[in-house]
């Protein structure tokens, strides 16, 4: 073998000018090199082939075929290597294949001044012209054209240095003989191995020539690990090889160079006379026939071809170009390998490639899997995969061609064991595959194609989510994941398969929807900062959901638990609302249906069927997941809250409300604040917000609530306002939940069966589970007052901004009414109420009896001593009281009670008269039930028959107020609409803590509870009272006399009249029966008659 050391030495010693001298001519003579018997040959005879006494370069110089490979030679500085060398092969193309060959690889002229192209690193767009001439002359040339001739002289240097490799690919260090070009029993392909020993780039030259003959062999250097190229000689006659033969033919005797027909050489001694005497006649004739293209020489054998051999490409050239290989070629980024594969194809050097056909990856990947090894971050994957086919070195580091493999057990990149079985033939087999092609030569290896992947058992691809995820073409959530620090703790990394890995369901926005949000104002531009870990973290984290959630576990109205945990929720995992179909919850095995908008997870529609991964599944969805917002941001979104928003900045609570951690709030909406009516609006004065206060706080509960986690059943909370509040769940399929107020409570006491606030109707959550990011919301349709927030019927009036009513009621001592206390006994006997209404002093000043049914009568709660009795006001607006001459009013105190007393309907289980009793308590924010020809009694009922008042529908969803019985209208005060109401709050008796409530016997305690309610609001009043406001002062009705004594009159003027009548009758009917009598008794005389 020659090494590269020697070669160079050889070009040291003709740059020096040793071989200058030599001359193209025939002239060469046998004493300018030495003799082939310095080497032991015999000169005359070699076998049975004729020698003749000349070389290789003067047998050249000789044949008019051939003065472009001389020149070639020269232009190379091979000469003096031919002329040396003791044994030697040498394929010699014809002028016809020069030529033939520089047309068609002659690049074509640059016109932009950069430099040329060239083919094989030296064919310029000149073609063969430039080395048809004398180097120094066309040097001369190109620095005349204005080029630097220090870079020309180089470039020149370069290209000789090309050219020289590609002329060493056409030398064997050895002479075949005849033999050797005819066919075998064994096979019509033959390997020889050339002196091209592949370089990645032109070494520098040593500074001094290395000492001894530069011809001698010593072993070699390059990519093929000291090994010289190798190339394929098909068999003269053989079907490979054609009638002469061929050089240069591919793994299967294709291609190649036919060798030349030998008519250009001289005949003189160049014929061969015998080939083997031991072949019949026929094919000695025809051996002999194919190898008249070759010449035998003293120092070896000229074989001339009719094409040039080209220089096997590298094993990424081949790996691209190669028709098989092309899905291969496809995969491998080539700039930048992925581990384990080697750092370059093209210059690495003694490669062993078992290279996967496009048939081996067929069936082996499916569409998912393709798509990621196809994407921009499968370089993993393609190294992993191709890895198994990749050996950098067999033994110490030779090239894995077929002759060298044997059987033996080779180390894959990946360190996959390959058995490698070969025969004599050729064939291999790789882990029991067998090569479908092979010993494929390349600069810097070779390659075998084979039809199946070499992977280890049980291999998996998509080893990771983030694999899939990228499959997926979801390639951007994956890299936000990278750059949140991520990735290695939910969807695996690095190419690692991970033994302990958890089982996460993720949900991926692709990149379409990203790119989309990004076009439509951007993905981030809107998420707030998340203060336990960084914005970027929160947000992917709400993506991952602890476990693998199939379709078939799907159900709608699901709260997913996520990984989001913040100090907000109490380090509790944010929720995640799932919203499904009714079609798919029909058929929740139908994975086709989950992909078609049937499923929603955060308000995103899930696009596609899920992918299992691992003990993952991922599924793809329309938007990117957004944290919830605050309480008031999401509360703000729903416009049925947009009062109670008010209200919480109204009471300056609102950073209250966004920042207590782990919070429900339970929110009326307008509808429910709308019902509060006058309570509402006091309220939102600035004197009510402490109160406001309360009620908000009293609508928060100090935990986070979900309604799938309520159980069935009552269970009491602890709100922010103190106070507690009762949940109770209903059974059933249509089950309720409800909101009330306890019926114990600091300070008062309804008993064992009412609200402590005397609200009997609970609040219904309307829509549940509004989360955010401090817990959740739940809309109830009824505002829940606490106990202990106390409306008066004072406050209900300042509530309305009408002042009169209020004012003339403190003036005339009926400011206990509202002031929603009980009055003193002084305080009742001022207003002259005293046998209207009792008083605390007459309770405590009733006398004991003694009786022992007395005693038990006071330990059992009466409805009586529950609560005081409460007054229900009608309040005239300021501009009702300005129509009125209040001047006679504020003089005349009586007059001013009785017309205030006109206006206050007190609450007793007797007050409302009808055919039938009011079945239902009033509507939310009224302070008695309201319906057509409902009569309530006044405070002036007791004193005057005109002192009810009775309502009428006016068929508008209102009602029309007036004094029963009294004649005239509205015009007459006798009438007034109804406008705003305000209920006020429950007075409990403070004696009533003291007392213990129990059933009565027989019955049990439900029975209890609904007598109990039935009685309370059987007369249709609140037992807090309220306001009604009206347009019109009702004037207290007095009858004139004739409405009073008309009857009376008309009475007896009937009777006198009828008396009159009766005399007359009776006086005419005398006379008229007087006069008949006498009438009747004359008798005439005799003669009378007569006459």
């Amino acid at each position: 073998m020659w090494s590269t050391g020697l070669l160079l030495s050889v070009l040291v010693v003709a740059r020096s000018g040793l071989s200058q001298q030599l001359a193209f001519s025939g002239s060469a003579s046998a004493s300018q090199s030495p003799s082939q018997s310095d080497y032991g040959l015999d000169v005359t005879s070699h076998g049975d082939i004729s020698i003749q006494a000349e070389t290789i370069v003067s047998t050249l110089s000789s044949s008019a075929n051939h003065t472009i490979t001389l020149h070639l030679l020269q232009r190379a500085k091979c000469i003096p290597l031919l002329a040396h060398i003791g044994n030697a092969t040498f394929f010699a193309p014809t002028d016809q294949a020069w030529t033939d060959w520089a047309d068609k690889h002659r690049p074509p002229d640059l016109e932009t001044g950069d430099l040329p192209m060239l083919a094989a690193g030296w064919l310029g767009p000149r073609g063969l012209e430039d080395w048809m001439r004398d180097e120094e002359k066309v040097l001369r040339a190109r620095i005349e054209e204005g080029r630097n001739e220090e870079e020309e002289r180089q470039a020149i240097d370069n290209q000789n240095w090309a050219l020289r490799q590609h002329l060493l690919y056409h030398m064997l260090n050895y002479t075949l003989p005849p033999s050797a070009f005819l066919p075998s029993d064994t096979s019509n392909v033959t390997i020889q191995t050339t002196l091209l020993y592949p370089l990645a780039q032109e070494p520098e030259l040593p500074p001094t020539p290395e000492p001894g003959p530069p011809w001698l062999p010593r072993g070699g250097e390059g990519l093929l690990h000291g090994h010289g190229q190798r190339l394929r000689i098909a068999a003269v006659g053989s079907y490979e090889g054609g009638k002469t033969g061929k050089i240069g033919t591919d793994w299967n005797g294709e291609g190649g160079a036919q060798v030349w027909d030998g008519k250009g050489w001289e005949t003189s001694g160049n014929q061969t006379e015998n080939v083997d005497k031991g072949k019949d006649k026929d094919k000695d004739k025809e051996g002999a026939e194919g190898l008249k293209g070759m010449k035998w020489v003293r120092n070896g054998v000229v074989v001339g071809i009719e094409d040039v051999l080209d220089i096997p490409p590298s094993v990424e050239e081949i790996i691209r170009t190669h028709p098989s290989l092309s899905y291969l070629s496809h995969l491998i980024s080539f700039d930048s390998t992925p581990s384990p594969l080697p750092s370059s194809f093209a210059t690495d050097p003694h490669l062993t490639i078992f290279a996967p056909s496009n048939e081996a990856f067929e069936g082996a990947f499916d569409d998912i899997e393709k798509t990621y090894l196809e994407g921009a971050y499968g370089d993993e994957g393609v190294g992993r995969i191709v890895g198994g086919s990749v050996v950098l070195g067999i033994g110490k580091g030779q090239v894995g061609w077929s002759d060298s493999l044997h059987n033996r057990t080779l180390e894959a990149t990946t360190g996959l064991a390959l058995d490698v079985y070969s025969t004599r033939s050729g064939d291999i087999a790789v882990n029991g595959t067998q090569a479908e092609i092979v010993d494929i030569f390349a600069s810097n290896g070779v390659i075998h194609i084979i039809r199946n992947l070499l992977l280890p058992e049980n291999f998996t691809l998509l080893n990771s989510a983030e694999k899939t995820l990228l499959s997926l073409n979801a390639t951007r959530f994956v890299s936000l994941l990278r750059s949140a620090n991520l990735s290695e703790a939910y969807i695996g990394e690095n190419g690692r398969d991970r033994t302990d890995e958890e089982a996460w369901t993720i949900l991926a926005p692709t990149d379409d929807v990203l790119d989309t949000m990004d076009k439509w104002g951007g993905v981030y531009k809107s998420q707030r900062p998340i203060e336990d870990s960084s914005p970027l973290a929160g947000l992917l984290q709400y993506h991952f959901i602890p476990g693998r959630l199939l379709p078939s576990d799907i159900k709608d109205g699901m709260l997913l638990g996520t990984e989001l945990r913040t100090f907000l929720l109490g380090g509790a995992r944010q929720k995640l609302r799932v919203e499904v179909s009714e079609r798919f919850d029909r058929d929740r095995n139908d994975w086709e249906a989950i992909g078609e908008g049937e499923v929603r997870f955060g308000g995103a529609t899930v696009l596609g069927k899920p992918v299992k991964s691992g003990k993952s599944i991922i599924y793809l969805i329309s938007s990117l997941l957004s944290p919830p917002d605050d309480v008031l941001q999401t509360a703000v979104a729903d416009l049925q809250l947009s009062t109670f928003i008010a209200a919480v900045y109204a009471a300056e609570l609102e950073r209250t409300v966004k920042r207590k951690p782990a919070t429900t709030y339970f929110m009326p909406r307008n509808r429910a604040f709308n019902q509060l009516g006058l309570a509402m609006r006091y309220l939102l004065l600035p004197e009510g917000k402490d109160e406001l206060r309360k009620v908000i706080k009293y609508h928060a509960v100090d935990e986070v609530i979900y309604t799938p986690d309520i159980e069935l059943g009552k269970k009491v909370f602890t709100t922010l306002e103190g106070g507690e509040v009762v949940l109770d769940r209903t059974r059933g399929k249509n089950g309720t939940i409800s909101l009330h107020s306890p019926t114990k409570w600091d300070g008062l006491d309804s008993g064992e069966n009412l609200p402590a606030n005397g609200e009997l109707r609970a609040a219904k959550v309307w829509h549940a589970d509004a989360l955010t990011d401090t817990g959740t919301i739940h809309t109830i349709d009824s505002v829940v007052l606490p106990a202990d927030v106390k409306i008066t019927i004072g406050k209900l009036i300042r509530g309305s901004k009408q002042s009169t009513m209020g004012d003339l009621m403190m003036r005339a001592g009926l400011g206990w009414i509202l002031e929603g206390r009980e009055p003193t006994s002084d305080e009742v006997q001022r207003v002259q109420l005293d046998e209207q209404v009792s008083t605390l002093d007459d309770d405590c000043q009733k006398p004991e009896t003694g009786d022992p049914s007395d005693k038990d009568d006071d330990n059992e709660p009466k409805l009586e001593d529950l609560a005081l009795p409460s007054y229900t006001v009608l309040v005239p607006t300021d501009k009702a009281f300005s129509a009125l001459n209040l001047t006679h009013y504020l003089s005349d105190k009586d007059a001013l009670l009785d017309l205030l007393k006109l206006h206050i309907i007190p609450s007793s289980s007797t007050s409302a008269t009808k055919s039938s009793i009011p079945p239902l308590p009033p509507r939310d924010g009224q302070p008695l039930t309201l319906d057509d020809d409902l009569i309530y009694s006044t405070l002036l009922s007791g004193e005057n028959k005109y002192g009810d008042v009775a309502f009428r529908a006016t068929g508008d969803n209102s009602f029309i107020v007036g004094i029963k019985g009294a004649r005239g209208g509205a015009a007459m005060g006798n009438s007034a609409r109804i406008g705003q109401t305000g209920r006020a709050s429950v007075r409990w008796k403070p004696r009533a803590e003291k007392r213990k409530d129990r059933p009565k016997k027989g019955k049990s305690e439900e029975d209890e509870e609904d007598e109990q309610r039935r009685r309370l609001w059987g007369d249709g009043m609140t037992l807090g009272g309220g306001v009604l406001m009206i347009d019109q002062v009702l004037i207290p009705y007095h009858a004139s006399w004739f409405s009073r004594w008309g009857w009376l009159v008309l009475t007896l003027s009937g009777i006198g009249l009828i008396a009159i009548i009766a005399a007359v009758s009776f006086g005419w009917w005398w006379m008229t029966r007087g006069r008949k009598e006498e009438e009747e008794g004359y008798e005439p005389l005799e003669g009378e008659e007569e006459e």
